[in-house]
């Protein structure tokens, strides 16, 4: 036996008790079984203050969110910003004295659909002119404009470029040609009253529930007679940069002999024609796109 190991005594019980057997106990023993001791309470220490310090993070977590949530919520905007990043930071600071004249954008809407006027939940339906091939199922490029005492049209144009925020509706039949047939209907004095939507998030078909509804009659924008020949057009209204236009073309209570509209449009046709909005320039807004985060 090693010359370093010790007995040590174990503690005595009372003297009623009797033939009780003693094993001997180490010295190296008793200080191995206080060490297990010290190290397991240690190590619930570590587990006490952990779970304290995960509880406060959590709720300080939630309290931030709860008032960016109320925050975003109490703050009004003008216009409801798209899933789309910034595309003109510090445009501001680079043209603000720019004297040089830019050109208006024609600008076709990018979704055209349809509403039946019965129907109070305003459930939007799309026409088109897709046809199988030999490739598969082809998709034109061409939208409807449908406008009769049943049916209204709600076309969305994505505002393009920066600071052109001056627009204005045009009007007019589609040119037949040998190569595209807009399969035009007119009923003479058909009279249109284009509204503007109370929607300002983009209609697209990966964004659920988007294109279910349309949205209410915010605004009559104008009222006019649709031409067999020539274009017609509204006056100039606001179409903010990074934003979206959304119009409902729809029969005037005016038209004195009935109302019908009906042809298709494709944006790619010469010349210009069909429903399209003229985007011109405005004024360079000071400091107003600052954040390159920020998102569309």
């Amino acid at each position: 036996m090693s010359p370093n190991v010790e007995y040590t005594a174990l503690p005595r019980k009372s003297s009623s008790e009797k033939n009780v057997f003693y094993e001997p106990l180490l010295k190296n023993e008793v200080e191995s079984s206080t060490r297990h001791h010290d190290a397991g309470a240690g190590a619930n220490r570590v587990l006490f203050w952990s779970t304290i310090g995960v509880g406060l993070t959590t709720a300080v977590s939630l309290l931030l969110s709860i008032f960016a949530l109320v925050r975003s919520h109490s703050s009004s905007s003008v216009v409801q910003l798209s899933r789309r990043p910034n595309p003109y930071v510090y445009l501001d600071t680079i043209l603000i004295n720019t004297t040089r004249p830019i050109p208006s954008i024609n600008n076709f809407p990018q979704v055209v659909l349809q509403v039946h006027n019965a129907d109070s939940s305003r459930r939007m339906h799309e026409s088109d002119r897709q046809r199988p091939t030999a490739f598969g199922t082809v998709y034109p490029d061409d939208r409807r404009i449908f406008v009769t005492d049943t049916m209204s049209t709600v076309a969305q144009f994505r505002n393009l470029d920066y600071a052109m925020e001056s627009c204005v509706l045009f009007m007019s039949l589609p040119a037949v040609s040998a190569t595209y047939d807009p399969e035009i209907t007119l009923t003479p004095d058909s009279v249109i009253d284009v509204w503007i939507l109370d929607e300002s998030v983009e209609l697209a078909q990966d964004m659920r529930g988007s294109l279910d509804r349309a949205a209410a009659r915010r605004e009559l924008l104008a009222t006019l007679a649709f031409p067999a020949s020539g274009a017609a057009q509204t006056k100039e209204f606001l179409c903010p940069s990074r934003a979206f236009t959304t119009l409902e073309l729809t029969c005037s209570p005016k038209a004195a002999s009935g109302c019908h509209v009906d042809f298709w449009q494709d944006r790619r046709g010469k010349p210009i024609s069909g429903v399209y909005i003229v985007q011109s320039s405005t004024p360079i807004p000071r400091k107003s796109f600052q954040d390159p985060w920020e998102s569309w």
